[in-house]
């Protein structure tokens, strides 16, 4: 297993396991520049995903530098827990008050938890995404497996609760919250290449790619690079997003492994 994760945003930019390729897609005119979000990988979105609320798009973690809490080896994996300082989430939450950990399990696999605590004196809301960016060969033959009956919200129309027909496929920019869903989620990215999402602590689900129009506005991202990646996104997004009583604690999961 080979991989690299920054520590400005805790943010996994490469993940190999032993005899494959990347489980993760990183945009390749990315200079991973310090100070700027990466394009690729998987951005934690926290705590608020989206613009649900005034300030960054996404939160303030995928911008903060985290420091190592613990590193592991397990003769099979390597866990590696990243913590992000509450004296800084409180520098720029200054009426919040939580703690966040993100542990990275690394094998044959890729798992991935982030976990909240409320430790304020008064609920405090929470929405977030374990944003992962997959490579796929040609997003024109990819398809989705596993969302087949499950409803979303379309956020480039606002129509919500349409109903997905099959698996989803791609034939132009798509921007989806998949609702009140748990099960999993397979990627089928063309010829013979698999990779199977499985998450914990997520009723929710985000499938996007920019296409052709999207793409030319995204930062650090090339023209054709929608042709060779989709998000599946772990989520607490949309009308699964959390209140966190005092002390209450949320762990959200995602894991990737290729078949």
């Amino acid at each position: 297993m080979q991989a690299r994760i920054a520590l400005e945003g805790a943010h996994i930019i490469s993940c190999v396991p032993a005899g494959q390729g990347d489980l993760l897609w990183m945009s390749p005119v990315d200079e991973q520049k310090p100070g700027t979000p990466l394009r690729g990988g998987i951005p934690i979105c926290w705590p608020w995903f989206g613009n649900e609320r005034p300030g960054p798009s996404h939160g303030i973690a995928r911008t903060s530098r985290w420091n190592v809490a613990k590193v592991l080896d397990t003769g099979s994996d390597v866990v590696l827990t990243l913590e992000l300082p509450r004296s800084d989430i409180k520098a720029q939450l200054p009426d919040e008050d939580w703690s966040l950990q993100v542990e990275f399990v690394l094998g044959k696999s890729l798992r991935m938890s982030l976990t909240t605590v409320n430790t304020g004196s008064k609920p405090q809301r929470l929405s977030q995404a374990l944003h992962s960016y997959l490579p796929v060969r040609d997003i024109r033959e990819a398809r989705i497996w596993g969302l087949e009956g499950a409803e979303f919200l379309d956020q480039l129309t606002g129509v919500d609760r349409v109903r997905q027909q099959g698996a989803v496929t791609f034939s132009g920019e798509v921007d989806r919250i998949y609702q009140g869903h748990s099960a999993t989620i397979q990627l089928e990215g063309g010829s013979e290449h698999y990779l199977i999402v499985q998450r914990q602590g997520s009723q929710s689900v985000v499938v996007w790619n920019p296409w052709v129009d999207k793409s030319a506005r995204l930062g650090h991202f090339p023209p054709d690079g929608y042709k060779t990646m989709v998000c599946i996104e772990a989520a607490n997004a949309g009308s699964d997003g959390r209140v966190l009583a005092p002390g209450q604690s949320h762990r959200l999961q995602t894991e990737i492994v290729r078949v």
